[in-house]
């Protein structure tokens, strides 16, 4: 995969989940993608093939009425890429962990994309 298709990937990735299209999320992903969420170090969430994604990607798009992730730097290298990311949501409903129906999220953070067969294969989402 070349780093201008790699990029335009990302960039369909991230359009479908800002606009909580989970059909355009999928139509990124290899059929066995990996997806983990690292927060502080530790892998808070992880799916394994792409049924498995699109069941969590689904239920995830109750939890906000508003998010987006925004691109903020990217580099490419082989078959992978790191790219930086700058985030906000709203939260739509109370969380068990607390937060509010309403609370602005904003923080900054590091995605990382591997890809496979002209698909993303896995993604680790790092804040």
């Amino acid at each position: 995969m070349t780093e201008p298709q790699a990029r335009e990937l990302i960039e369909n990735y991230l359009e479908g989940y800002n606009l909580f299209d989970v059909g355009c999320m999928l139509s990124c992903l290899h059929p066995a993608v990996v997806f983990e969420n690292i927060a502080d170090g530790s892998v808070t969430l992880r799916t394994d093939g792409k049924a498995a994604f699109e069941a969590q990607a689904t239920q995830a798009i109750e939890f906000f009425m508003e998010r987006n992730q925004h691109m903020q730097s990217f580099h490419f290298e082989a078959d992978r890429a790191e790219v930086g990311i700058e985030y906000f949501a709203i939260t739509a409903i109370d969380w068990p962990n607390g937060i509010k129906a309403g609370t602005i999220l904003q923080l900054t953070g590091q995605s990382i994309f591997t890809f496979r067969d002209g698909l993303i294969a896995s993604i680790q989402d790092i804040s």
